[in-house]
């Protein structure tokens, strides 16, 4: 096979390209890695250069929206048709509009389509229906194939009659590890003798954030000493000028370990919604795997992606949007500080290794 891999270069507010991040970085990079033919073409939303890089054995480019480049890279694609060296199957991720894309050159060059969708796509904000038509349906009705992040959007979306299944979000074990407790305070200019919790991403309304900053304010008015530590990118209107809020802004991936490491509990306080209810958050794994513990609520994306694990901290999970059991959960955790079992098979070698066995089961054109 050949593997052409398009995606979105921008997403969940990380830098696929310089951070080498997530599934549209990760699955073409170990298949590359293990030999087969694969080259990325990420679709660049944001800025307004064309770059290009090797990785290994792997062909990466990018491509502003905004500059006829994405157009000139879509003709050599097309010019393939023509070359024996043209791709064999299509992998699209992202949303609805580079899959059209990917889908429309997957047909003019007679090849199979893969439609991989590691969110509810029809509810990200930039969803649109052109002239009425429903184009995210139309996609999981058309593709050859479709992967799903979670098994939610698989009973939602999938048909597993055409072999849909579950290629779930993955962690690069060599990163997520135990580190240094006091190493990780130091890192992050924080008393190592201090007490803190941690919540590191997106602060969307849904995440909850909101009802933990109101849970550590309720721990400080009983006479607790505790902080919370925010990263993620958080909303324009969003007050974290607070005593009980220490804010370091959007950090790199690479940061994310020294984080989990720094602080005594990690929050994850999902609220209910349509959006998160199917999304599997990779975050739950990296908790497990840098052996953190965790408070959470009873969302379905720690719920069904995680079940064994959250089983044995079902102690400390609260319906959403209590702040009051947040806070008596945090401070159970605190004391107690336990540590779930790691999942297996949540490395991106093994992931990709099963996405590559599952494109060979495709029947090719």
């Amino acid at each position: 096979m050949n593997v052409l891999f398009i995606g979105k270069r921008f997403y969940t507010n990380r830098d696929a390209l310089n951070e080498c991040f997530g599934r549209i970085y990760q699955l073409p990079k170990h298949w590359a890695e293990s030999g087969a033919p694969t080259s990325l073409w990420l679709v660049d939303y944001h800025s307004i250069q064309t770059e290009s890089r090797l990785d290994g054995a792997l062909h990466i480019v990018s491509t502003p929206i905004r500059r006829l480049s994405w157009v000139i890279t879509f003709t050599k694609q097309l010019l393939k048709v023509f070359s024996p060296h043209r791709p064999t199957i299509i992998v699209a991720s992202g949303d609805c509009y580079i899959g059209i894309m990917a889908w429309l050159l997957a047909r003019i060059l007679r090849i199979k389509f893969v439609f991989d969708v590691y969110d509810k796509y029809d509810e990200f904000s930039g969803y649109h229906r052109p002239l009425g038509l429903d184009l995210f349906g139309f996609l999981l009705r058309s593709a050859d194939r479709c992967w799903f992040a979670s098994q939610r959007l698989l009973e939602q979306m999938g048909n597993t009659q055409r072999g849909d299944r579950v290629i779930p979000n993955g962690l690069d074990a060599q990163h997520f590890k135990p580190r240094d407790v006091s190493k990780a305070r130091q890192r992050h200019g924080l008393d190592v003798q201090g007490i803190f919790v941690g919540y590191f991403g997106s602060m969307e309304p849904d995440r909850g954030v909101e009802d933990l900053i109101d849970a550590i304010d309720l721990l400080r008015v009983q006479g607790s000493p505790v902080e919370l530590i925010l990263a993620g990118r958080a909303p324009a209107k969003f007050n974290l000028n607070r005593p009980s809020v220490r804010y370091l802004g959007n950090l790199p991936h690479a940061d994310i370990p020294w984080l989990l490491a720094a602080v005594d509990v990690v929050a994850v306080p999902y609220r209910r919604s349509a959006f998160l209810d199917a999304a599997a958050s990779v975050k739950f794994g990296e908790i497990m795997a840098c052996m953190r513990p965790i408070v959470a609520t009873y969302s379905p994306n720690l719920m069904e992606n995680f079940p064994a694990q959250a089983a044995q901290i079902k102690q400390y999970l609260v319906e959403p949007g209590n702040p009051v059991a947040l806070a008596q959960a945090i401070t159970e955790q605190m004391q107690y500080k336990v540590i779930v079992d790691m999942p297996t098979g949540l490395d991106w070698r093994s992931i990709a290794a099963d996405a590559w066995a599952d494109l060979a089961l495709i029947p090719q054109a």
